[in-house]
């Protein structure tokens, strides 16, 4: 590019004592740029850099295109991996939820059957213990009535013994 410039300003100025004058008078003569050697560099250039563009850049671009590519595909498919996992995760909570509110019912379920067995169990033993109340009342009531036949058996027998004594006695 200063080349070009340089070429420019020495085209365009006037011959003189201008400061473009000078710089090149200043110069060996091998150094002095002229037309066809400006020329000649600048085709130069332009071959080499389609040149390197074709042989040396263009492979560098595939290869970094490529990568790239397989990058993006990567994260597609880190993307797509991630909403595979989090829909798994989805059903995973959803079955979930549904089992614990079957083992909540069937728990429920449990403690209802329990209840109701230990009830009836307990009703079973207040029936059979006041089958056992009643009959030991009764027991008790029959021997009540058995000691005070006794009782007065023993009684009219003592009576009877001590009225044979006072009779003797007297």
């Amino acid at each position: 590019m200063a080349l070009l410039e340089l070429a420019n300003l020495t085209l365009r100025s006037p011959e003189g004592d201008g400061p473009v004058a000078r710089i090149l008078a200043q110069m060996p003569d091998p150094m002095r740029p002229d037309l066809p050697a400006i020329l000649f560099v600048i085709v130069l250039l332009v071959v080499l850099y389609i040149y390197l563009k074709l042989v040396f850049f263009k492979p560098i671009t595939q290869v970094m295109d490529d990568r790239e590519r397989d990058l993006s595909a990567g994260g597609d498919a880190k993307a797509q991996a991630a909403a595979q996992l989090e829909a798994r995760q989805k059903d995973y909570q959803g079955r979930l939820k549904d089992l614990r509110a079957q083992a909540f019912a069937r728990r429920k379920a449990l403690a209802d059957a329990a209840g109701k067995d230990k009830q009836r169990m307990l009703d079973e033993a207040r029936a059979k213990a006041q089958a056992e109340r009643q009959a030991a009342v009764e027991s008790l009531k029959a021997q009540q009535a058995e000691a005070r036949q006794s009782l007065l058996a023993q009684v009219d027998a003592l009576s009877e013994s001590m009225a044979q004594t006072l009779l003797k006695q007297a």
